[in-house]
């Protein structure tokens, strides 16, 4: 159900957006949509960058695991 929400959010924010920019919808200006398209776009990249920067920084340190014959000392 919520795939199904999902594509038709973005193929309806599709089509509303290239009518747009063609000059089908008049009833939105054209500079602000950019303007708002653009800053969406930056700050979800940022977020993005946010969260692998959180994801790395609370990850686990990894374990070295010895093999049966090796000894701890060189």
């Amino acid at each position: 159900m919520v795939g199904a929400i999902m594509l038709m959010g973005g193929l309806f924010g599709a089509a509303m957006y290239t009518g747009v920019m063609v000059g089908l919808i008049t009833f939105v200006d054209r500079d602000a949509l950019i303007t708002w398209s653009v800053y969406m776009i930056s700050v979800g990249l940022m977020l993005v960058i946010a969260l692998l920067g959180y994801v790395a920084l609370t990850a686990p340190t990894p374990q070295h695991r010895q093999s049966h014959g090796e000894s701890s000392q060189s």
